[in-house]
């Protein structure tokens, strides 16, 4: 009797670990990969880089409050567009000068083609295949990511032509099914 009830019990311990780790396991499995949370529509809130000092400096082309959107979806493909809102309008809309029109350059960027996310490495690479800026067309455009509830946070370091080593973040956030 007692061997019966030691089996018994031990018996109900395994069943009750196995039901235990299939029931974590479950909850692991039904939480969202980063390329499902990746997924979407994303809102500009800022873009600039990190001084010496470690203060942001908003980029100057997009002034400290830009606006942008930034598109992945499920097949692989993305649009990203950064700009100021404050971007004068041409004086004849039929005829922009050339200096209107190279304002207008300085002032929006954007581009679109597929990403391939490298969970382990947190890294999401951009393939663009249509440029506002020509030489990105057929590059790898390496970005860090982070995603923070709502926000994702795409980061790298860059030397611009002529200038030196810096820090740049770009932070967005998802735009809600609600919003209109």
């Amino acid at each position: 009797m007692k061997t019966t009830l030691s089996f018994f019990v031990i018996f109900v311990i395994g069943l009750a670990s196995v039901s235990l780790s299939r029931h974590t396991l479950g909850e692991a499995a039904q939480a969202p990969a980063a390329s499902e949370r990746l997924v979407g529509t994303w809102r500009l809130l800022s873009a600039g880089t990190f001084g010496r000092d470690g203060k942001f400096d908003p980029y100057a082309e997009y002034g400290p409050n830009p606006i942008g959107y930034l598109m992945y979806d499920a097949t692989g493909h993305m649009c990203v567009s950064l700009s100021n809102p404050k971007h004068p309008r041409w004086v004849d809309a039929e005829k922009p000068t050339d200096a209107e029109k190279l304002r207008s350059y300085d002032a929006f960027f954007a581009y679109c083609g597929t990403y391939e996310l490298r969970e382990k490495e947190r890294r999401v690479i951009h393939r663009p295949e249509e440029s506002s800026w020509p030489h990105y067309i057929g590059t790898d455009q390496n970005r860090n990511y982070r995603l923070e509830g709502d926000r994702l946070i795409l980061s790298d370091e860059e030397t611009p032509p002529g200038g030196e080593r810096r820090h740049y973040q770009i932070t967005w956030e998802r735009v809600k099914t609600d919003e209109h």
